[in-house]
């Protein structure tokens, strides 16, 4: 399970009414490990609302 604080979330809406979230981690660029650092990803599936889809990147980031 990922710390959630590691990683920032943007949300944004795709068409109206379906929103989504972007998912990247909060990287130190000297901390960086060349070939072993996420760029970052996007929820998989359209959520109805802007809380909805901040609550699946929550969840997606658990699952790390």
């Amino acid at each position: 399970m990922a710390d959630a604080s590691l990683f920032s979330i943007l949300t944004f809406q795709r068409r109206p009414g379906l929103w989504r979230a972007s998912i990247s981690p909060k990287v130190n660029a000297n901390s960086a490990i060349k070939g072993k650092t996420m760029l970052g990803f996007v929820t998989e599936d359209d959520s109805d609302s802007e809380e909805a889809a901040e609550t699946a990147a929550k969840r997606a980031i658990k699952k790390l």
